[in-house]
């Protein structure tokens, strides 16, 4: 039995969730970089915090899936799974505030958060499960 026949199968799913975060966090860095662009001006106790942090999340979360989608870094899976959860959090923390603040309407706040919750949450459960820790595991011993 050679190292080869040890390794363990991809997890189903893998490549299309991989992409999944690439295109979601993209289009997340792209609205938080606008969001700068479009509210200086109101200054930091307004938008411009949650659009900093929004950024360096998602850029967190583009370089963490980069190594787990090149099956190269464990340690990347468990970064992957920490940001991942920290994004959902932050979303649901942001999108109160703004609520609180009044700076967004009930039926705006409902859109916002099933759109950025659906995807959000569903990948971070994936991203969590133990057979992602086993299959990068298996690679690494090959």
């Amino acid at each position: 039995m050679t190292m080869s026949d040890l390794r363990q199968p991809k997890p189903r799913g893998f490549g299309l969730c991989s992409r999944i975060v690439y295109v979601h966090q993209g289009i997340l860095l792209a609205v938080f970089v606008a969001g700068l662009r479009v509210y200086p001006a109101r200054g930091i106790d307004e938008l411009v915090l949650p659009h900093w942090l929004g950024i360096v999340l998602s850029i967190a979360v583009l370089i963490a899936m980069f190594g787990v989608a090149t099956r190269t870094s464990l340690n990347a899976l468990n970064w992957l799974r920490v940001i991942l959860w920290i994004g959902v959090i932050k979303i649901l923390v942001v999108q109160l505030w703004l609520l609180a603040e009044g700076q967004t309407e009930l039926e705006s706040y409902i859109r916002a958060m099933f759109i950025n919750e659906g995807v959000a949450i569903p990948l971070a459960i994936y991203w969590s499960r133990s057979v992602h820790s086993t299959y990068l595991s298996s690679l690494q011993g090959s």
